[in-house]
């Protein structure tokens, strides 16, 4: 006996297997997260995956560099309280998070801040994906903008608990006392 499947079903089966994950990747957010991943990777820009609950003072820029080796960091002085050094590099994403950019201050050789510039509109992941791995963020209020920051061993952690059309979609690190 020959089982035989009608036309219309094969229909129906060949247009889901073709417009399914065009579909996923268009309309779902993760989809459009993971097609921005693509898409950034493939011109050539690396990933930055940093384990921000690692960073400490000791942290120095030629070991980023080695962990890092696809990373391209261009380093000039720096005029700022961060750090006689910063060094910035494009980057595709950190984490899973589609990004542009990362900036390093260093001082005597030492990391003292980071910044990672993330796609605006993927502020509210990020944040959640922050809260998941290090609990509820302190909310704090200065020079009239609200941020969001996490108490990490090293250092602490901070981003724009809501980002207006001006501002900034970054996340800072900068490195505890000590």
């Amino acid at each position: 006996m020959r089982f035989k499947l009608p036309k219309t079903y094969k229909l129906v089966l060949a247009l889901a297997v073709v417009a399914g994950p065009f579909i996923w990747l268009v309309l779902t957010e993760d989809g459009q997260r993971r097609s921005d991943l693509f898409l950034l990777h493939a011109l050539g820009r690396p990933s930055f995956n940093v384990a921000l609950d690692r960073l400490n003072r000791d942290v120095t820029l030629p070991m980023l560099e080695k962990q890092f080796p696809d990373v391209s960091f261009n380093c000039g002085p720096s005029s700022t309280d961060l750090g006689d050094q910063v060094c910035t590099a494009e980057i595709a994403s950190f984490n899973g998070i589609p990004a542009r950019a990362a900036s390093l201050w260093t001082g005597g050789g030492r990391l003292y801040a980071l910044r990672l510039d993330y796609r605006r509109r993927y502020h509210e992941l990020l944040e959640e994906s922050l809260t998941e791995s290090f609990g509820q963020p302190e909310r704090q209020v200065g020079g009239g903008q609200t941020v969001d920051g996490w108490t990490l061993p090293g250092g602490q952690l901070l981003m724009p608990a809501t980002l207006e059309e001006d501002d900034d979609a970054a996340l800072m690190w900068i490195a505890g006392r000590g």
